[in-house]
C-alpha cells in the first residue's frame, strides 16, 4: 500500500496535479589542506546551501486533485504566469511537499514549455536553491573594553605624522638604522623613551 499525498505539492500556495521527480542535494566544502592532529575539523567544513530540483506535472483537466482543481481552459496558462512572476521578482518562496516543507528558497531555474496545442498539460522542470536569512544583533561593550593599558586611559588613534615627520633626523639620534626610522612603531617607542 502507496503513501498517498495528503496535500497537492505548492510553491507559495501555487498548487500542481502532482510531483513526478525531486531531488535533494547537500553540498559541503571541505579544507585541501592538511589539518593538524586534535584540530576539530568540523571548523573547516563549510556547508554549501540546501539545493531542491523538482519536475511537476500540471493541466487543464487534473485528474488527481480534480474536485479540488476543477477543469479550466486556461489553468496551466495562469499558473505558468505565476511562476513566472515569481521568477522575475526574485522573491524567496516556501515549497510544499507531500514529505516536507522547504523555506526561503530561491528559484534557481525555471523551464516552461511550449505547444502548438496551447499547453493543455506540462511538465516544468524547476530548480531552487536555500537563502539563508540571518537577522543583525547589535551588542553593548562595556567602557572598560575601550580603554588602554593600566591608566585606563582611552585608547583613541594613533598620531603617525610626528614619527613620519622626525623620522629622518630621530634615526641617528637614536644611535643607528636597525629599527627602521619610517616604522610607525619605531616612532612611539622612541617618544616615550625606549630606545636610547
Amino acid at each position: 500500500m502507496g503513501n498517498r499525498a495528503l496535500q497537492p505539492v505548492s510553491i507559495n500556495g501555487i498548487e500542481f496535479d502532482a510531483l513526478i521527480s525531486s531531488t535533494e542535494a547537500y553540498e559541503a566544502s571541505v579544507p585541501e589542506y592538511p589539518v593538524e592532529t586534535g584540530f576539530t575539523v568540523s571548523d573547516t567544513v563549510i556547508l554549501n546551501a540546501e539545493t531542491l530540483e523538482m519536475t511537476l506535472f500540471l493541466s487543464n483537466r487534473p485528474v488527481t486533485w480534480a474536485r479540488r482543481f476543477g477543469a479550466s481552459a486556461n489553468r496551466v496558462g495562469q499558473v505558468t504566469r505565476q511562476l513566472r512572476e515569481l521568477y522575475f521578482q526574485k522573491s524567496l518562496v516556501t515549497v510544499s511537499t507531500g514529505s516536507g516543507s522547504y523555506t526561503n528558497m530561491a528559484i534557481t531555474s525555471l523551464s516552461i514549455p511550449r505547444t502548438n496545442s496551447m499547453m493543455d498539460a506540462v511538465e516544468i522542470p524547476i530548480k531552487f536553491k536555500k537563502v539563508r536569512v540571518t537577522a543583525s544583533r547589535t551588542a553593548v561593550i562595556p567602557d572598560s573594553y575601550g580603554k588602554s593599558g593600566a591608566t585606563a586611559a582611552p585608547a583613541g588613534t594613533a598620531n603617525t605624522s610626528a614619527a613620519s615627520t622626525g623620522a629622518s633626523g630621530g634615526n641617528e639620534a637614536a644611535g643607528g638604522d636597525a629599527q627602521g626610522s619610517s616604522s610607525v612603531a619605531y616612532g612611539i617607542a622612541s617618544k616615550f623613551g625606549l630606545f636610547k
